[in-house]
């Protein structure tokens, strides 16, 4: 993790900066799991101190929190106490959703077409067969939105993309058009 401190206008301690650097340090590794870049500001605000955090995650997020008392140390106390406020509800939110979104099992079915282009009269008076299996595919069904899902079917190699409605939790299908646009399928209850 990369913590840089700044101070204006006064010398920060090298005790401070440790203090900061120390209790930084455990929040990440207890809340984030992750490295990422934490700029520190402590300053002189009228008759006290201010501090500012500043923390740019991994995932593109940016939390900030302030902090004022009449000593630098108190200051910083503050400012590092709303930082793990809040980390710990960003980390419960990531918990949340990922606890929303477990995932169904299915398996999906590759068939060969049973009806081709060359097919003589002949063929179609003998016996119907069964179409051969030509790819068995394990997959999950995921919570998501509608839009989440045309997202991962242009991310996908798949056609098709089969997911639980966030918003009334039935199943839903996403897929390629032969027109090159995106259907939708959202059976009524």
């Amino acid at each position: 993790m990369h913590i840089k401190i700044v101070s204006k206008g006064i010398d920060v301690s090298p005790a401070l900066s440790d203090r900061i650097t120390g209790k930084l340090e455990e929040m990440m590794d207890k809340y984030i799991h992750r490295d990422g870049d934490v700029h520190v500001s402590v300053s002189r605000e009228g008759t006290g101190f201010k501090t500012i955090i500043s923390v740019h995650l991994p995932s593109g997020a940016t939390m900030e929190s302030k902090g004022q008392a009449q000593d630098a140390y108190g200051a910083s106390d503050e400012s590092l106490e709303h930082m793990e406020k809040r980390l710990r509800r960003y980390n419960r939110r990531l918990k949340d959703h990922k606890a929303e979104s477990k995932a169904q099992g299915f398996s999906m079915f590759i068939l060969e077409n049973p009806v081709s282009d060359d097919e003589t009269d002949d063929d179609l008076n003998s016996e119907t067969q069964d179409p051969i299996v030509i790819a068995e595919k394990a997959g999950e069904i995921r919570t998501l939105t509608p839009s989440m899902a045309a997202l991962e079917l242009g991310l996908a190699d798949t056609g098709v993309v089969i997911f639980n409605n966030a918003k009334h939790g039935r199943i839903n299908v996403v897929f390629k058009r032969s027109d090159g646009n995106i259907g939708w399928i959202d059976p009524a209850p």
